[in-house]
């Protein structure tokens, strides 16, 4: 099970910490693109339009100006830096296995050093132009989308594991949304009990089913260690539906490979 998250505006800002290292990211195959990104950043934070460009408010300023020596900021785990609503609620452990998509790394797992910064998908910036545009062909070079029959790509982002037994669970929000899907996937959308979506409370439900999946998946690993092999241990069968039903009232659709998972609000 892959679970696919994604960043939160409301992070924490360690006082202590390592320096970013990019070499040392997952997914080693996007160093190159997030220096491009980074640099590009940097020079963005300490020009006048800094605020038009990264579409921030006055408050949010002193982050920006501080974020020009980004490369000297202390780092802390992902799962630390990220405190949205989507995160309070996942609670992410030090062995929880997700992966977090972002406009200034591409994606990366929860473990991963970063630093706190201000950068959405919903960017452009100069030289590179819209991240979401931008990411998305550096994802799919690295072989983040399944786009031919030659799996040696693909299987960097599924790490060895065949498309076809891959169940993905995307908690992302649409800017985020730039990797194509394989294999079994399931979103989850929150309705208020006159059927209108809510998005700010369905971040805080795709938090509690990650934190659900997650401890559904430790168990069954645990359960199943002693028999199978380093690989078959990523094959665990989840039963995404039923750990969704303990969220409330859901309505599971399906539409081949596709399975969408509402939660209805009263």
């Amino acid at each position: 099970m892959r679970i696919l998250l994604p960043p939160s505006e409301g992070k924490t800002f360690p006082s202590s910490g390592p320096v970013l290292n990019l070499q040392q990211l997952s997914y080693p195959e996007l160093t190159a693109a997030r220096r491009q990104v980074l640099e590009a950043l940097i020079e963005v934070s300490a020009r006048d339009d800094a605020a038009e460009i990264l579409k921030v408010g006055k408050r949010i300023m002193p982050e920006v100006v501080a974020q020009r020596d980004i490369i000297d900021m202390p780092c802390a785990p992902a799962r630390e830096i990220y405190t949205g609503v989507l995160y309070q609620a996942a609670q992410l452990h030090s062995n929880d296995d997700v992966m977090i998509f972002s406009g200034l790394f591409g994606v990366t797992t929860a473990e991963d050093l970063i630093p706190a910064y201000r950068l959405s998908m919903n960017t452009s910036l100069p030289r590179i132009g819209s991240l979401k545009t931008f990411w998305r062909r550096e994802l799919a070079k690295a072989g983040f989308n399944r786009t031919d029959t030659n799996k040696q790509h693909f299987d960097i982002a599924s790490k060895h594991i065949d498309s076809d037994t891959i169940t993905t669970v995307d908690m992302r929000s649409g800017g985020y949304q730039v990797t194509a899907t394989w294999g079994q996937w399931w979103d989850l959308r929150v309705l208020d009990s006159r059927g209108k979506v809510i998005t700010h409370a369905a971040k805080h439900y795709r938090g509690l089913l990650t934190r659900a999946l997650l401890d559904a998946e430790h168990i069954t690993q645990q359960e199943r260690n002693s028999t199978l092999t380093r690989t078959d241990k990523h094959k665990t069968n989840i039963d995404v539906a039923q750990v969704a039903h303990t969220l409330g009232h859901v309505e599971i659709t399906h539409n081949g490979s596709r399975h969408h998972i509402t939660l209805r609000l009263d």
